[in-house]
């Protein structure tokens, strides 16, 4: 786990309010995503799917973003092109189902809280392997947004674009 600092990234998304229990329905939204990009062969990265003010419980509604980055902006009847701003985030990997990504996200907040880490309200999951067919495979970046400003554990440190271990 470390913390990185993303550049602005250029997507094709999809914008929803939704919660936790309800989050399987958009499932066919990805396909849909990936088809209009790829007709243009413009897909440029993984899929993200970002969440805004998710607060872990089943039932709190939040804002879902599921973004594809694309070389160039192109127009589209559906969905949204736009560009995501600098994203400085605490990261971590996921290897394996995503059934397990609770208890991965979990694990990263108790971390976060031990070193006292102001947090966003934005988080990212960013799919680097996707199989369906053996989701032991799946590989998934979770990225936890933190303050831009310097955190409370490293006060006296410099501003940094390298990664910081924790």
């Amino acid at each position: 786990m470390h913390i990185k600092t993303y550049p602005p990234l250029t997507v094709l998304s999809s914008i929803h309010q939704t919660t936790i229990s309800q989050i399987h329905e958009f499932g066919p939204v990805m396909a849909e995503l990936y088809a209009e990009a790829g007709r243009k062969s413009f897909i440029n990265g993984p899929l993200h799917w970002i969440y805004y003010g998710m607060d872990g419980n089943a039932d709190t509604l939040f804002t879902l973003e599921i973004a594809i980055p694309i070389r160039k902006a192109f127009q589209s009847s559906r969905f949204q092109v736009k560009a995501l701003d600098f994203f400085k985030a605490i990261t971590f990997p996921h290897e394996g189902p995503w059934e397990q990504l609770p208890g991965s996200h979990a694990q990263i907040m108790e971390r976060l809280a031990e070193h006292h880490i102001p947090v966003t309200n934005e988080c990212r999951e960013v799919f680097l392997n996707i199989n369906f067919t053996e989701p032991e495979k799946n590989m998934t970046e979770i990225q936890i947004g933190v303050s831009p400003g310097k955190t409370q554990n490293r006060s006296g440190a410099k501003k940094r674009l390298l990664p910081v271990y924790i």
